[in-house]
């Protein structure tokens, strides 16, 4: 699927969800199809659906729509009630903030409107995901450090994660993150450290079917990672 037929297809969902007996929702386009990098058989299709009356019943009527829409390779869309949507910024601040950056309303009043994350819920949620990524990558190195192939399917499947996570580590720190890898690593060099240009040399292979990663390259990955979590979790304690 190109882009011109993933736009006929969010077109073809976003009349089924306007339609008559469906609950007024809103629905939001967010992640690489809002920021316009997105890849054709490589990246998801994040959406968002917040809806006025989220009782099973009504969410039934959801489900010719959100049917055609996975049939036709997407994943499903998030779906939230509107009474639990502002409630929830503390227990979604990374994906509430990634959006901020970069989303486009396809249907209904943007949810984002009034929307405001707390630091201290985006610096633990932070930490969390990038320590939890380290953990991943770590096993991956260990287990399959022999195979290239294998640390590139790693890498390149494991880097649109963590740049998500370090533009939102630029919001927390008050700085611009940038739209493409090379800017947000500009200014995040001394989160990610000096060799974090190898984040942009791993981004830039994300089209590529298949990639062998060198184990240097792997290793100064891991490193780059390391290098965020420590910043995070110092920033915490209040000490940079």
């Amino acid at each position: 699927m190109n882009r011109k037929e993933l736009d006929t297809a969010l077109a073809a969902l976003v009349a089924r969800l306007a339609a008559p007996g469906v609950p007024a929702s809103s629905a939001v386009l967010y992640g690489s199809a809002a920021r316009g990098d997105w890849i054709a058989g490589r990246s998801d299709v994040n959406l968002l659906l917040v809806v006025d009356d989220a009782s099973p019943g009504a969410l039934a009527t959801l489900a010719g729509a959100v049917t055609e829409w996975h049939r036709g390779g997407h994943t499903a869309p998030l779906i939230i009630g509107r009474a639990e949507w502002q409630r929830s910024v503390d227990v979604f601040p990374i994906e509430m903030t990634d959006m901020q950056l970069c989303h486009q309303v396809l249907l209904g009043p943007d949810p984002l409107d009034g929307v405001a994350v707390v630091p201290t819920d985006l610096r633990r949620a932070l930490e969390s995901e990038l320590r939890g990524k380290l953990v991943r990558l770590r096993q991956a190195y260990v287990r399959f450090g022999a195979s290239e192939a294998t640390l590139g399917g790693f890498a390149t499947a494991s880097i649109g994660q963590l740049l998500v996570l370090l533009r939102c580590t630029a919001v927390l720190l008050g700085r611009d993150p940038g739209v493409d890898a090379a800017s947000v690593v500009a200014a995040l060099s001394d989160v990610v450290g000096a060799d974090g240009q190898v984040v942009v040399e791993i981004a830039a292979h994300r089209p590529d079917e298949e990639w062998s990663c060198p184990s240097e390259t792997f290793v100064r990955y891991l490193e780059s990672v390391h290098r965020a979590v420590e910043f995070i979790d110092h920033h915490s304690q209040g000490e940079l």
